[in-house]
């Protein structure tokens, strides 16, 4: 897998950070997406598909954890269990990693992930509402409407 890789995706660009076969980073960009999508590695024909809205299994990609504290990688793989297509609410996850009144804590957890997609934090969302989203509320958005979520 290349070190940094680009492709265009929803009005905007997807950014890939990967070493090897360890996935660093995924952002999501709004605007302009590059001239052209050069992007060659496995991760990035899989986030095609799923841009075009097929459902895409991710589990199979390791992801960089080392960075994040132990409660924040209990909240992270918990998200990335969320099956595609639905959802969780910040306190769901909380229960599930055993800290049922840390629901606020879990949303601080999730506004470190590096790797939106793969780790899916647009499926965790407040109970009355969607609650936020690092990349912007509008990728959630659009991200919750092309799995066909709520």
């Amino acid at each position: 897998m290349s070190a940094n890789e680009r492709l265009p995706a929803m009005g905007g660009a997807v950014v890939i950070d990967a070493v090897d076969d360890l996935v660093r980073e995924v952002h999501l960009r709004r605007g302009s997406g590059p001239e052209e999508d050069t992007a060659k590695s496995a991760l990035a024909a899989d986030l095609r598909r799923y841009f075009a809205g097929e459902h895409v299994d991710f589990s199979r990609y390791r992801v960089d954890l080392s960075r994040y504290t132990e409660f924040e990688r209990a909240v992270l793989q918990e998200t990335r269990r969320i099956p595609y297509g639905q959802t969780r609410t910040y306190g769901e996850v909380a229960k599930a990693i055993g800290r049922p009144a840390a629901a606020r804590a879990v949303g601080l957890a999730l506004g470190k992930n590096r790797t939106c997609i793969l780790i899916p934090c647009h499926r965790v969302v407040a109970t009355n509402g969607l609650g936020g989203f690092s990349g912007g509320i509008r990728w959630k958005e659009d991200l919750l409407a092309l799995e066909g979520a709520r």
